[in-house]
């Protein structure tokens, strides 16, 4: 696994925004999911890897990148 922690202020800058990569922290884990549509990862599967709610958590989040960890 990647070794870059991130706070919360810098994983919010990650957003998409200008050329920027989308970056999104799931149990504590931070994720690349810009190219998440093209994997055919729809938006709201992502909100059900958030909110804990998907079906097929495992294999969803083994088709997105690690970038590093959400800091304490």
């Amino acid at each position: 696994m990647a070794t870059k922690e991130f706070s919360r202020v810098e994983l919010a800058k990650y957003n998409g925004d200008n050329g920027k990569p989308h970056y999104m922290a799931i149990g504590g884990v931070v994720y690349d999911i810009t190219d998440a549509p093209k994997k055919g990862i729809s938006t709201k599967e992502l909100m059900e890897l958030v909110f804990d709610r998907s079906a097929d958590k495992e294999k969803l989040l083994a088709e997105l990148p690690v970038v590093g960890k959400l800091a304490d």
